[in-house]
């Protein structure tokens, strides 16, 4: 068939027509002084030109944080607040959208990164980046508070689909949701049921109803994947190489789910790995999943340093293998 633009691409592949290749999603955070302002538009069309990416993901840097607050212990619970497009990193946000939608002229489908309602109420507390060791915080506050902590996540959950709103005004059709609080070791399965999913759920239903594509991106390891299945994402990626869950698996899971992924982010293959075994890696997921409905990514973001011909190189091998 003639060849598609990138945008034709992803939608046929959501549609489950038949496309020209495999649509290709990879993205990573780019260096701190490339967050905001005109560095942080050519920053994105640059990664999208020397990629031959297929989805122009617009990161966002603008966490739910007012850039002073701390919440460390239960007496903090109370310092939780709302955010609104009043607030400075909305409109931000909102800005950077703008901008890049415009210089995309249609050309990519855009999504916008939402931090997810776990990931934001932690950012609020003030220590962004240390989840991995302090996220355990939040069940805690909510075996000791349990009702402030309700409000807390319908708070957040209320400045999220806001956030989401105002990310579709700006220009983008999509929303890319990145989620944690599925790991084993923090939240018991009761505890998300109670605490998150009917938040989450509220979030993610929402983001269905008013976006052309929902990504639901399950970070991290040792997760209990049972606790997404009923959000019903059209695209959904997750840890395979941190995670007992193949690809194969995980269409199983996400049976009506466009399945995204089959590298692994900050080691391996397309970190260190030749051409020929980026060639050869390429091939064996395109294989797996030959018949579904597939987009070539990764479990997570990328190095921010990795050279972009790398991931060039996939779209190449695609090309190669499909041709």
């Amino acid at each position: 068939m003639n060849e598609l633009t990138k945008h034709e691409r992803v939608f046929r592949m959501i549609e489950g027509k038949e496309v020209d290749r495999t649509p290709v999603g990879f993205w990573l955070h780019f260096p701190e002084e490339q967050h905001h302002g005109e560095a942080a538009i050519k920053a994105h069309w640059g990664f999208m030109e020397q990629t031959d990416s297929d989805i122009m993901k617009i990161m966002n840097e603008n966490i739910l944080y007012d850039g002073e607050t701390h919440i460390s212990c239960l007496n903090d619970i109370s310092k939780f607040r709302g955010f609104s497009r009043q607030d400075a990193i909305f409109k931000d946000q909102m800005e950077i959208i703008k901008r890049i939608t415009e210089k995309t002229e249609g050309k990519y489908p855009v999504v916008a990164t939402i931090h997810g309602l776990v990931a934001s109420v932690f950012h609020e507390t003030g220590y962004a980046g240390n989840y991995t060791s302090m996220g355990y915080g939040l069940p805690l506050f909510c075996r000791e508070r349990p009702k402030q902590m309700k409000q807390v996540f319908q708070t957040v959950a209320e400045s999220l689909m806001e956030y989401a709103d105002c990310c579709l005004e700006a220009g983008a059709e999509g929303i890319f949701y990145a989620a944690l609080g599925g790991e084993k070791n923090f939240f018991t399965d009761e505890e998300f049921q109670e605490f998150v999913a009917p938040y989450e759920k509220m979030i993610y239903n929402h983001i269905k109803e008013t976006a052309k594509i929902d990504i639901l991106h399950i970070c991290k390891t040792n997760i209990d994947f049972n606790r997404y299945t009923d959000l019903h994402p059209m695209i959904v990626n997750w840890g395979i190489y941190g995670n007992n869950l193949s690809l194969t698996q995980g269409s199983r899971m996400f049976p009506d789910s466009v399945i995204l992924g089959g590298f692994p982010d900050r080691h391996g293959v397309l970190v260190d790995g030749t051409d020929e075994e980026i060639e050869a890696h390429t091939e064996k997921v395109l294989q797996e999943m030959k018949g579904k409905r597939f987009i070539v990514g990764t479990d997570c973001t990328l190095p921010t340093e990795i050279e972009y011909t790398r991931i060039n190189k996939v779209v190449r091998a695609i090309e190669k293998l499909e041709g």
